[in-house]
């Protein structure tokens, strides 16, 4: 396996969870399938109470000492999808151990207007904030995912990031990134269609890559647990947010109800599995991972 044959540092895990409050979540547009003919149909009220109960898991987590705290940052009026916190940034500590955040550049103006919000919070908490300088779109962790536990990312392009915006945070982080282009508009990011379980396991839809990206993949992880295209569409299951580093080797998993062939592979991994619902969210194409963010 090609992980063992390059020299990798470890990785400094964040332990805080950022999420954004769902007061102005709504469907105004369409910027992904998800959200076609979903205009005016959010239940606001549902989806607060669906976003209080992720968060009541997190600080189910922080006070079961696997998590440090939860913050939480407000949405603002006119930023609907602002909620979706794991989309506007990409935290990470520099090799000097400073806490560093590259802004994203978002696809879609509408979605532009939330970055600064986000800006602002990361200065308040003593964050170093990078502008990309050469790369017109990048859509932070929603399209760049760390491998567990190892100075390796994987960036996600083709439909909300450029393959560009790479070559520049590698500059910046001094960290590889290993390019996946993404071939199918259900999997417009990432974070929908790859989910790195372990040092050697990951979770994916096959349907969501090209060939090359899948020999690429199979070069850093010699277990692939596949999920089938209808199953990560209807229940959003590679939208699960997974830890897996905490002290005692306790592996935590939360996503969204439903899913067969995810919760198998959990299973198989010894994760411990909250399911919840995220039904209204899922309306706007997003779910659990896309609703919060992982920070120093």
């Amino acid at each position: 396996m090609l992980l063992n044959k390059i020299k990798l540092n470890n990785r400094i895990e964040p332990r805080r969870i950022l999420m954004c409050s769902p007061e102005h979540f709504d469907i105004i547009d369409v910027k992904n399938p998800y959200m076609q003919v979903q205009a005016g149909k959010i239940d606001r009220i549902t989806a607060t109470k669906q976003w209080e109960k992720l968060k009541s898991v997190y600080l189910k987590w922080v006070d079961e000492g696997y998590l440090d705290e939860v913050l939480v940052i407000n949405g603002e009026v006119g930023c609907e999808d602002m909620v979706f916190c794991a989309n506007q940034s990409f935290p990470f500590i520099g090799k000097n151990g400073r806490k560093n955040v590259i802004l994203s550049k978002m696809k879609h103006a509408s979605r532009q207007k939330e970055v600064p919000f986000f800006k602002k919070f990361y200065l308040s908490q003593h964050y170093n904030c990078i502008e990309l300088m050469h790369s017109n779109s990048f859509e932070g962790m929603g399209d760049i995912i760390p491998h567990p536990g190892k100075d390796l990312y994987y960036g996600g392009f083709g439909h909300r990031s450029d393959a560009n915006a790479y070559e520049e945070i590698t500059k910046i982080t001094g960290t590889p990134v290993v390019t996946l282009e993404l071939i199918n508009e259900n999997f417009y990011h990432l974070d929908t269609c790859f989910v790195p379980l372990s040092e050697d396991a990951v979770m994916l839809c096959k349907d969501a890559f090209n060939a090359e990206g899948l020999i690429q993949i199979q070069q850093y992880f010699s277990k692939i647990y596949f999920v089938d295209a209808k199953e990560a569409i209807d229940t959003f299951c590679l939208n699960a947010h997974v830890i897996n580093y905490t002290e005692n080797h306790k592996k935590l998993a939360v996503l969204q109800k439903g899913s067969i062939q995810a919760i198998e592979a959990l299973k198989a991994e010894n994760y411990e599995i909250e399911e919840i619902e995220t039904g209204e969210f899922m309306q706007s194409g997003g779910s659990v991972f896309c609703m919060k963010m992982m920070i120093y």
